[in-house]
């Protein structure tokens, strides 16, 4: 019964079995081509005979092992090994079937590989998620013919149940010039007063020259001085960074297969790598329409694991993120004057000014940078000459939607917020090179 479940016939047999039935037609009028026809399915059986033979001479005619990562990169290509061993003294041809896991949608997917007689060999492919959570490998199947032949394919399944988990993009520190952003910001600026706001850290008690700040003068010690006396703190160096991330529906726009969600926290991975590296504090916050999430911001390098994990489960919802809800978070859960990063995606100035008023009202206690999404198809399309009429119309559509991303930048602007505006493939180096801009200005 195993025979039979393992036993297959190649293409080209039905080939060679075509060509065959063509040479018995055409010996219906000439009696040359019948005996070709004839001899030709004579050598096609003896063929199949002879391989059926060679292929299941062994029990164990070849093996396979597959090698997965410690765990996939989002959004990007993932190197998956397979270790395969030849136990004949005959060159095999193979087909490998891999039962991709059901999230990356591959349907069909094939790989054929020459394996030389007793000899090991390791296949290389890649896969490219765009989705996070966990991606299940079930079995490999190989139809191994002989490579001279090719007529009989004998089928192997091998068990390797296998599980990993995708995480935010982690592959993109190899691409990305991040490291040398960071070193070149450290060599121009090794130190950074914050020249908005006030440390919390207590220094000492000096005595009150010209010039200080009146705010700081302690009075206690001023009257048993009898002059006044004034509290001085550390010029502090490390500030609060907090990347907060719009769970709203607008961010479950696709791109590329992955939606903005996906684009914003890969960005949120890089961008807490450089806050670390340059020794300020990484903290996160998420909201939604009825919720919010929080993290507070700390320096230790540790930090970028512990967010890693955090933005691993996020997901999206069906409703309007609610900006007042993220306004009263802010003034309770952070106290003291930080960077918010907020990446989420306006459709347009209407949806901006829905939700201006809040962030003008965070804009007061804390340095706003909000990040939003530029549709680069639409850019492209837009910049590809018009050939008819139709597509006039459709590039000054593509036009006024994309002049809507400069009149919320504008607006951002003139209401006192940062703003960046960015294509979701760029969104890590632009957001890593604001924030940069940012410490050199010394505006937080």
């Amino acid at each position: 019964m195993n025979f039979f479940k393992s036993f297959y016939l190649t293409p080209r047999t039905f080939i060679v079995l075509g060509v065959c039935i063509a040479l018995f037609c055409i010996g219906l009028v000439l009696n040359l081509s019948f005996i070709l026809g004839q001899l030709l399915l004579f050598l096609l059986f003896l063929a199949v005979l002879v391989e059926t033979v060679l292929v299941y001479s062994k029990t164990q005619l070849i093996s396979s092992r597959r090698v997965l990562p410690n765990r996939l990169s989002n959004g990007d290509q993932n190197q998956i090994e397979l270790q395969l061993k030849n136990y004949s003294t005959i060159d095999l041809a193979l087909t490998i079937y891999e039962d991709l896991p059901d999230l990356l949608q591959l349907r069909i997917w094939k790989i054929e590989v020459k394996l030389n007689k007793a000899a090991n060999q390791h296949v290389n492919y890649e896969v490219r998620p765009t989705q996070r959570g966990i991606y299940s490998w079930h079995h490999t199947n190989i139809l191994a013919s002989v490579s001279f032949l090719g007529f009989v394919a004998r089928k192997f399944t091998f068990e390797d149940l296998t599980s990993i988990s995708c995480y935010p993009s982690f592959e993109q520190f190899k691409k990305l010039p991040i490291n040398a952003l960071v070193n070149n910001f450290s060599e121009t600026s090794t130190t950074h007063i914050r020249k908005i706001g006030q440390s919390l850290e207590f220094e000492q008690i000096k005595d009150y020259v010209s010039g200080d700040n009146y705010r700081h003068i302690n009075w206690k010690a001023s009257a048993k001085q009898g002059r006044l006396m004034l509290n001085q703190y550390q010029a502090e160096r490390s500030q609060d960074i907090y990347m907060v991330l719009d769970m709203g529906r607008s961010m479950k726009m696709p791109f590329k297969q992955q939606t903005l969600l996906d684009y914003a926290i890969n960005g949120s991975i890089a961008l807490t790598k450089s806050i670390l590296d340059v020794k300020d504090k990484a903290g996160l916050i998420t909201f939604s329409s009825k919720s919010c999430a929080y993290l507070p911001a700390r320096s230790e390098y540790k930090q970028f694991s512990i967010i890693n994990d955090r933005l691993y489960n996020l997901t999206t919802d069906f409703l309007e993120s609610d900006f007042e809800r993220l306004y009263k978070f802010v003034r309770v859960k952070i106290r003291q004057r930080s960077l918010l990063v907020i990446f989420t995606n306006f459709d347009s100035i209407n949806s901006l000014k829905r939700n201006l008023q809040y962030l003008k009202a965070i804009a007061q206690y804390h340095l706003v940078l909000v990040v939003f999404f530029e549709n680069s198809e639409i850019v492209e399309f837009v910049n590809k000459p018009a050939t008819d009429l139709r597509e006039i119309y459709s590039n000054t559509i593509g036009k006024h939607f994309l002049s809507q991303n400069q009149l919320i930048l504008k607006e951002l602007i003139k209401a006192g917020i940062q703003g960046l505006i960015t294509q979701p493939h760029l969104l890590s180096i632009e957001t890593i090179n604001k924030y940069i801009q940012i410490k050199r200005k010394q505006m937080i």
